[in-house]
């Protein structure tokens, strides 16, 4: 029997990508107001279909708002058990599709059941979810900001017709990164975890060249990770620039036995520097010798050299690999297996107060006294590299007392440090 291609195996896929907007959120009592409506097919948009709706209740003002529907826009609108039968005829057997499902679908289902029809049996895909298995480290997946990330045209955001159509071409982007991927089984598509995120591939041992290949196209920060038996961490690769770099990790990769190569995608090589540090003390002697002196060598530490800089920094605020967030690396108490992201200026008070209570813990439980998980072979190499990276506006550093007494001023600093961001990769529209 001949295996089906990941390419067949999505476009026998009929997909009804549905929206609606609502005078509110409780779907016992509140009414639909416009209902979008896109089917896919072959990962192309063939049908739409939309509606205004008559609540035969008011719209509330701050829907009337956020919708931009008026009362004035529904009042010759059909009721919904006026349309309701072309839309499950639009909707038929196709698998559907919306960007929260968990209100979208309910809130159907709870109109069918007033009016005493069967609820609806089709299987159900998330793009809000998707978004979450394929991007983890995403802190707002909502669909205005998924459309800017992609470019995706969604100029009228909380419309049901606009937005349908802007979920059904983030849908289409995913099933072609699906397929990009391999994907070999259809539930795949409903639960995408581990296998399909767009910042990282992996890659078995009997595909090394494909490894290379991958990394000669590359100029911006990586991180490889090679795993042995049992998915022993062997060793952490933090690469600048991956494609000038393909010598050195060839060597590693001819000197290891591994069995399967990680390549992520990672903003800024600090947090590779960090991953290395991270796993040092179980790499084998050789190795790790090795790719120390070649970072020492790469970024020309002198171990001589007593910088200091550790114990001057107070916090680390840097660019992450999606728009609009930031890592935040408190220096007081450095952990350099966490990594607080943060999106601004969104959650710039959740921001704030992280930073006040890393102040309250050093200044109170850990008694002014720094502490940081940095093993003592790489502090040069972090020292040196954060002393060169701070002139090119790849970090901001916040000192504590600044901060308490400076509120609006500390986040102001955020605000403008991430509109210097002079990416190199717009992720995640580029991806691995």
């Amino acid at each position: 029997m001949k295996e089906i291609n990941s390419e067949e195996l999505i476009d026998q896929l009929s997909f009804c990508v549905i929206d609606l907007e609502t005078t509110g959120g409780n779907h016992t009592k509140d009414k639909i107001i416009e209902i979008g409506m896109v089917k896919v097919r072959d990962r192309k948009i063939i049908g739409e279909k939309s509606f205004l709706i008559n609540p035969k209740m008011n719209i509330p003002e701050f829907i009337q708002n956020l919708t931009r529907i008026s009362q004035n826009d529904v009042k010759d609108a059909p009721v919904i058990e006026d349309v309701i039968e072309e839309v499950l005829e639009f909707i038929g057997e196709d698998i559907i599709v919306a960007h929260n499902t968990s209100f979208d679908v309910p809130f159907l289902n709870s109109v069918l059941k007033r009016l005493k029809r069967p609820t609806l049996e089709n299987k159900v895909i998330c793009t809000n979810v998707m978004t979450k298995h394929l991007i983890p480290e995403i802190l707002n997946s909502n669909l205005n900001y998924m459309s800017r990330l992609f470019e995706i045209n969604h100029a009228k955001a909380h419309r049901a017709h606009d937005d349908a159509l802007a979920t059904a071409e983030l849908l289409i982007i995913y099933l072609n990164i699906f397929i990009e991927k391999g994907i070999k089984k259809i539930n795949q598509l409903y639960y995408p975890r581990n296998k399909f995120e767009l910042d990282r591939t992996h890659i078995t041992k009997d595909n090394k060249q494909h490894v290379l290949k991958i990394l000669k196209d590359l100029k911006t920060p990586t991180l490889l990770t090679l795993k042995g038996e049992r998915g022993l961490i062997l060793a952490v690769l933090p690469l600048e620039n991956p494609c000038e770099e393909i010598d050195f990790t060839t060597e590693i990769l001819n000197d290891l036995e591994w069995e399967i190569a990680t390549i992520r995608l990672i903003k800024p090589l600090l947090e590779g520097i960090f991953q290395f540090n991270n796993h040092v003390s179980k790499y084998p002697e050789e190795t790790k010798t090795k790719i120390i002196n070649y970072l020492k060598t790469r970024y020309k530490v002198n171990d001589d050299q007593d910088i200091k800089k550790l114990d001057k920094i107070d916090f680390l605020v840097t660019h992450h690999l999606i728009t609009d967030q930031v890592i935040v690396y408190p220096f007081l108490s450095l952990n350099t297996n966490s990594k607080p992201i943060f999106k601004v200026p969104a959650q710039k008070k959740k921001l704030y107060q992280f930073l006040n209570n890393q102040i309250s813990r050093f200044e109170g439980h850990n008694k002014g006294r720094r502490k940081h998980l940095i093993h003592p072979e790489l502090v040069p190499l972090i020292e040196q590299f954060v002393t060169e990276r701070s002139e090119q506006n790849k970090f901001l550093f916040l000192e504590r007392k600044f901060i308490k007494d400076n509120k609006d001023y500390t986040l102001k600093q955020i605000e403008d440090f991430i509109k210097l961001d002079d990416s190199k990769i717009l992720f995640p529209k580029s991806h691995l």
